[in-house]
């Protein structure tokens, strides 16, 4: 069988496929230095898997390249995160012994913070993304999948921040009330 020679992409949907991959290939690198500097087990493992989640996505992006480079339609993709994926990182992953040790505790606040800025980037860039391809419901499926993933991520480190950051305040005895 003869393969059709690849186009070459170019215009605003193409330019933002690159901004959108680069996104997911940062966000994978990131996930992974988070991982790497984990000081607790259950973080390490939620950042592990935000970073494999995002390696997923920068192959389904590139499907999505490929495809449209040989002129066909977009496919759908792998829906996000299911609810059982998120629920396990649904109970708090720190212990009030670890907020009380302070400064160990404030790397991991930082990762979800900066996390949850990458998940919010991506999310803006996909809905950006959707707008342009308004019409196409093959394409517009495509990125309700890739919105819908990156929301479940946002979710997860969400979570994880406000709970953190209400052992922090416990700890201080503050509370902005």
């Amino acid at each position: 069988m003869k393969k059709e020679p690849e186009k070459i992409m170019s215009g605003p949907i193409a330019e933002a496929w690159k901004k959108a991959l680069m996104n997911e290939v940062e966000g994978r690198e990131f996930y992974r230095m988070a991982a790497a500097n984990a000081r607790l087990d259950g973080v390490r493992q939620m950042f592990t898997f935000l970073m494999e989640e995002e390696e997923r996505h920068r192959e389904a992006i590139l499907e999505q390249i490929g495809r449209m480079a040989r002129g066909k339609p977009p496919r759908s993709v792998r829906k996000g995160p299911g609810k059982r994926e998120i629920r396990k990182f649904r109970s708090p992953l720190f212990t009030p012994d670890f907020v009380a040790r302070g400064r160990q505790a404030e790397g991991e606040a930082a990762a979800f913070s900066i996390g949850m800025t990458l998940e919010k980037r991506a999310i803006e860039q996909f809905a950006a993304l959707r707008k342009m391809v308004k019409g196409d419901a093959a394409a517009e499926k495509v990125f309700d999948d890739l919105i819908a993933w990156e929301r479940g991520h946002l979710e997860i480190l969400t979570r994880q921040y406000e709970q953190l950051r209400e052992m922090f305040w416990e700890e201080a005895r503050f509370w902005p009330f």
